[in-house]
């Protein structure tokens, strides 16, 4: 269970790395992509991001890069226990989501976010809420 644990949380670590990246990407000006990443209604964005709130999802995305990369075995460590309890639960409930633009119940579904929700974001949140419970239970 040891290799398992290590490459989980590996996967777990990369994820989060990247997306860290990705946000920083954005929130410095980059614009690949972003049109991808936003709900939108007839080809208008629900919302637009500020560029403080894109920097604190990157900074967040640091710190579930850093909870997830925890040593082996058990850990008295409460703040990396918990944390990774609370990425799996907050990871699942992005997952369902919000029932009207995002996760696998949303009511608006034609926009490129909606299909790219559907086929990739919301799956990834429930493979790394399925993970960070993983190594929840391994450090407890």
């Amino acid at each position: 269970m040891n290799t398992l644990f290590q490459i989980l949380q590996s996967i777990n670590t990369i994820i989060f790395l990247l997306i860290a990246g990705i946000h920083f990407y954005w929130a410095f000006g980059g614009k690949f992509g972003s049109q991808a990443v936003i709900p939108a209604i007839e080809g208008k964005a629900v919302f637009h991001p500020p560029v403080l709130a894109t920097i604190a999802v990157a900074l967040a995305m640091l710190v579930g890069a850093f909870l997830s990369f925890t040593p082996n075995g058990k850990t008295d460590a409460k703040s990396l226990i918990y944390g990774n309890l609370a990425i799996a639960i907050v990871f699942f409930i992005r997952a369902i989501g919000d029932f009207k633009y995002a996760g696998f119940f949303k009511k608006v579904k034609g926009s490129v976010f909606a299909k790219n929700d559907t086929r990739y974001y919301s799956p990834l949140c429930l493979v790394v809420s399925g993970i960070a419970f993983f190594i929840y239970w391994v450090i407890r």
